[in-house]
């Protein structure tokens, strides 16, 4: 899933998380600007511009609420101060 590479700051990396989101969500909104403030890479999916990309989210979480987080197998749903734990766990891990 984490396949493509991003360009960031000059540097060629991997995403290091892949989000789900829709541009009037405000938990989306807010899950973008936790990810930028830890400083977390991510491919971000939008589930209205691409039919394609609603049917992989259902496809992968039996689901098609966003935001999802992807990160390696794990999905992370929604979010909130909950979810903000478990993603900071996970990138410990």
């Amino acid at each position: 899933m984490l396949e493509r590479e991003l360009i960031y700051r000059g540097h060629h990396i991997m995403p290091t998380a892949v989000i789900y989101t829709a541009p009037q969500c405000p938990h989306s909104k807010k899950l973008k600007e936790y990810l930028d403030e830890q400083d977390i890479s991510y491919e971000e999916k939008c589930i209205l511009t691409n039919p394609e990309t609603l049917q992989e989210l259902f496809n992968l979480t039996k689901q098609k609420a966003v935001p999802v987080t992807a990160i390696g197998d794990d999905f992370f749903i929604g979010f909130d101060r909950r979810t903000e734990r478990r993603i900071k766990r996970k990138m410990r891990d």
